[in-house]
This record gives structure tokens, C-alpha cells and sequence, in this order.
């Protein structure tokens, strides 16, 4: 890994190099166990009623204060529905945003959510809903 910071315009491929490494374990890109961001790692797996083989939530993404989380189920059949629906203000503090039909058999690959993360978060609902996904 090249030092951190250092901005390029040029692609880097197997002809350039970095005049140095990072290798600081403790603050640099790729940590040591004992200098990492978090003590949890940045995935989990869950249990429950909706997911009852399990599921993976990459919880870096997740704010700690919604860890655990109760509210009505907002249900939408595609991510362009879930955008509508937020857009139009469907969604309202406290709902599960539920959008199906988006991973490896309904959508092309596994796609991540940005646009309907992003709009929550625009909106102010960021830390206010949850939002599923079968991708």
C-alpha cells in the first residue's frame, strides 16, 4: 500500500511504484489486531424472524445508536420503488425500509443500496430507520 494522502492523477499498475510502504501497523491503511478500528470487525451475522438461515450486515456502516431497532415495515418490491417512496415522503421516522427483489436472483449481482442510504440520510432519517435488504 502507497503512504496515505498522497494525491495522483496517474493509474498505478505494474510499471509505477510508491518510493515508500506503509507500514506503520499502528495508524497506517492495513493495521496489526491490536491497532485495528474496531474490536468487532466491521461485519455480523444475525438471526431472527426475517432472516432465519441468517444474514451479513456490514455494521461500519450501521450508527451504534440503532443497533437494535423496533419499528412498522415499509415494504418496497425494488430499490427505484424504495427511492420513490422516499422521495414522495412514504417513509416516516421509526419505519423498517424492506426492499426485495435486489440480490443475486432479482437484480443484477449483489447490488449495494446507495441511492436509497443516501436519500435516508439527505432526509434526516439516517439514525430515525433501518433499512433491509435481500442484496
Amino acid at each position: 500500500a502507497g503512504p496515505a494522502g498522497i494525491p495522483t492523477q496517474t493509474a498505478f499498475s505494474q510499471n509505477t511504484r510508491w518510493p515508500s510502504l506503509d507500514d506503520d501497523r499502528e495508524n497506517g491503511c492495513i493495521r496489526s489486531v491490536e491497532h485495528a478500528y474496531s474490536a468487532e470487525g466491521g461485519l455480523a451475522v444475525l438471526y431472527g424472524n426475517i432472516a432465519l438461515d441468517g444474514c451479513v450486515v456490514k455494521t461500519a456502516g450501521v450508527d451504534e445508536s440503532i443497533h437494535v431497532f423496533e419499528g412498522s415495515a415499509k415494504i418496497f418490491e425494488s430499490q427505484d420503488a424504495a427511492v420513490k417512496g422516499i422521495l414522495a415522503d412514504e417513509v416516516k421516522p421509526g419505519d423498517i425500509v424492506i426492499i426485495r427483489y435486489e440480490g443475486p436472483k432479482g437484480g443484477p449481482g449483489m447490488q449495494e443500496m446507495l441511492y436509497p442510504t443516501s436519500y435516508l440520510k439527505s432526509k434526516g432519517l439516517g439514525k430515525q430507520c433501518a433499512l433491509l435488504t435481500d442484496g
